[in-house]
């Protein structure tokens, strides 16, 4: 819009979204008994895609932190991340070469895909056309399940939670493993490229790699599975015979501790997979851009029934 009329844009509900998929949801008493056990787990799958955009389907690129971050089209889920394919580091001179790059690359910076020049034609230079799509937040399935067990007055409850499938975008990693002494970094700075005798993990670029090459650009090589497993809940509680209580006037007296958010297991090297710093739009989600932790509460309590 031009900026004399007084806004910057107008937002209208132009697009089509579809969501299919199944949810699941099993309760069971699994014992009755003098000893008590109840089951309740649930699963559900979505798959979500874009059939329609605007007037004339234009995909529409979306900004986190870093600029673009995020791309939407037709025929494809929600928010996919968009930047470039890392297919390793350059190991030496004669491979730097022999493959495509930027005008001042050099050994033991990130080797990009040449996916195409202006045309679709790859041209061996590595620039802004060679970004593509590479990778997205949404899961595979996502479910839970929760456990209670009684036994003479003693209750225990676990609750665990999980997401399967689907990616996060790591951008803290542009700081985690830049090696330029400005910040602490990643333990996977310790199999970076050293030198062509010790390529490392064929991964990690060199040390203080920032200002040759794209080694800071947005790639797979941030993309991580937001795969996750968390003992969301886990109580235990007391209830003290009625008989004894009867003589106070009461009716129940029940003592508890419980912990949230036990524990979590994942191979995201970040705090949390399950985080996003830019939720305001369903455009950008699950770009991690230093969240803060998940913390883990400890709640102690009484319950007095009169």
């Amino acid at each position: 819009m031009p900026t004399l009329t007084g806004f910057r844009e107008v937002v209208q509900n132009l697009g089509k979204v579809e969501n299919k998929g199944w949810e699941f949801a099993v309760n069971s008493k699994n014992l009755t008994g003098a000893f008590g056990w109840n089951t309740s787990v649930n699963i559900s799958f979505n798959r979500n895609k874009v059939l329609a955009l605007g007037p004339n389907g234009d995909p529409i690129r979306s900004g986190t932190g870093i600029g673009e971050t995020n791309i939407t089209m037709i025929g494809q889920p929600l928010g996919n991340f968009f930047g470039y394919r890392q297919l390793g580091v350059y190991r030496d001179q004669a491979d730097l070469d022999a493959s495509p790059r930027t005008n001042n690359s050099r050994p033991g910076d990130v080797k990009y895909a040449d996916l195409g020049g202006p045309n679709g034609v790859p041209d061996g230079i590595i620039d802004a056309n060679d970004r593509t799509m590479i990778g997205n937040n949404q899961p595979d399935f996502i479910y839970g399940l929760t456990n209670s067990f009684s036994f003479r007055g003693i209750d225990l409850g676990i609750s665990i939670q999980g997401v399967q499938g689907g990616e996060i975008l790591n951008l803290s990693r542009r700081f985690y493993e830049n090696l330029e002494g400005n910040s602490n970094n990643l333990t996977t700075v310790l199999d970076r490229w050293r030198s062509p005798e010790q390529p490392g993990n064929g991964i990690t670029p060199r040390a203080n790699s920032r200002t040759t090459g794209l080694n800071n650009a947005l790639s797979t090589r941030w993309v991580e599975d937001a795969s996750y497993l968390r003992i969301q809940n886990l109580t235990l509680g007391y209830s003290l015979p009625s008989a004894l209580m009867s003589k106070y006037l009461l009716q129940r007296v029940r003592v508890y501790g419980s912990v949230q958010n036990l524990a979590t297991f994942t191979r995201y090297l970040g705090y949390n997979p399950e985080t996003s710093n830019y939720e305001a739009t369903a455009l950008t989600a699950g770009v991690d851009y230093g969240a803060y932790p998940v913390p883990r509460t400890l709640t102690f309590g009484v319950n007095l029934g009169f």
